[in-house]
């Protein structure tokens, strides 16, 4: 229901309904409309780490590992398209229910998507893949907010990159090719 009709329009004697449960029932199980969605974007969130892990596993450099997330992100965004809808709704609209034991959960998924890129960013340094002179956190906070920007832009501009003759895909991949291009070491060739 949330993936048809939005956060808004749902409500937990809709979903009690379509589950053929008492909302007591539902409660029992959630302690609110919004930790039910968490869950939902939660669920979204393991299949998005479950992608990473076997896209990360055969990188070596560190540029490689960047590069791979970026694919991962990619390849999430079009096999789950109802998943990576509330997803991006989630970022760039905070719900109520920061207390939620699922928005808890959530945090901890994006606290590791992030040390998963700071991970990345200093194996890169260590092996020459990537340039020593830059902040590591804020690179990896820089990496992965854009990612999602590009995932964002890559739907809401839909139109204008096919009236140019291009899709999604050339889009997002030349976005990853810009910002490997400004991590790379230069004095790798």
């Amino acid at each position: 229901m949330f993936f048809s009709r939005g956060f808004n329009e749902t409500t937990m004697e809709n979903i009690a309904t379509e589950l053929e449960l008492t909302k007591p029932a539902l409660y029992r199980y959630f302690q609110s409309k919004e930790d039910l969605y968490y869950a939902v974007v939660l669920r979204g969130e393991i299949i998005l780490s479950e992608i990473i892990d076997v896209e990360l596993a055969s990188k070596k450099t560190g540029i490689n590992k960047i590069l791979a997330t970026g694919l991962a992100y990619s390849r999430f965004y079009q096999e789950y398209p109802n998943y990576s809808r509330l997803m991006l709704d989630t970022k760039s609209n905070l719900l109520r229910g920061r207390d939620c034991m699922n928005f808890q959960k959530l945090s901890e998924y994006n606290r590791n998507h992030l040390k998963i890129m700071c991970d990345a960013i200093e194996t890169g340094k260590h092996d020459g893949s990537i340039r020593t002179d830059i902040d590591t956190f804020m690179t990896a906070l820089y990496l992965v907010e854009s990612t999602i920007a590009i995932m964002q832009l890559s739907e809401n501009r839909d139109d204008i990159i096919n009236s140019m003759e291009k899709g999604k895909e050339d889009f997002i991949h030349h976005s990853f090719m810009l910002m490997g291009n400004s991590l790379k070491n230069e004095k790798i060739k």
